[in-house]
């Protein structure tokens, strides 16, 4: 019998996007609930670590997004085809969860002054180098025409530079010219059928 899947995560894409995009990409169903903020605070105590999002499997139960993503990526086939792939692949997501993790500090600082600091910082100094590190790791690729990060095929990793890159580019919509690679990998991302189908039909979300 066909495992079930529900992943639980507000009514955005923030954190729980990657797994949506796994799901898309592996054509599997799963059953995607979205929490307001409003209904947040009584949801909360009912979850298993206190935050969003987590994926039932059948009668498990797990949390943390990142750890969500890995596990659907090893279901799915979507890890690369050596251990070396796999190496390769975390490395591109822990540079990416780095920046991902600053950007959303600037987002939800409350301090006017901060934030404007902040984002500043954000755009002259750790976007550059973020970009500047990943530009290095795709290089290494030695299927540079297919366009994708690790290996001949897509991997959790084109979609997750995908998820985290989106909002930069939507910012600014020259943000990746300096770094062909990673433009070549944002591109081809949603050029593949079963994404475009979901980035078509997803529900619309402020984040």
């Amino acid at each position: 019998m066909p495992e079930s899947y529900k992943l639980v995560y507000f009514a955005g894409k923030g954190r729980g996007e990657i797994s949506r995009l796994l799901f898309a990409a592996a054509g599997v169903k799963y059953e995607d609930k979205r929490i307001t903020f409003e209904d947040w605070p009584k949801v909360k105590p009912t979850t298993p670590l206190g935050s969003l999002p987590y994926l039932e499997v059948g009668k498990e139960v797990l949390g943390q997004s990142l750890a969500i993503a890995r596990f659907l990526a090893k279901k799915f086939d979507l890890f690369g085809k050596t251990d070396l792939d796999f190496a390769k692949i975390n490395a591109i997501m822990d540079t990416l969860v780095d920046y991902r993790s600053e950007v959303f500090k600037v987002m939800f600082e409350k301090d006017e002054a901060k934030k404007a600091e902040g984002m500043k910082k954000l755009n002259e100094e750790t976007q550059p180098s973020v970009l500047k590190n990943l530009q290095k790791m795709l290089e290494a690729n030695k299927c540079k025409e297919c366009g994708f990060s690790v290996g001949k095929s897509l991997s959790v990793a084109d979609l997750y530079l995908y998820d985290v890159l989106e909002g930069a580019v939507t910012m600014k919509a020259d943000a990746l010219d300096s770094y062909p690679d990673v433009k070549a990998c944002y591109n081809k991302v949603p050029s593949l059928p079963k994404i475009a189908k979901w980035l078509k039909e997803r529900p619309k979300s402020e984040f």
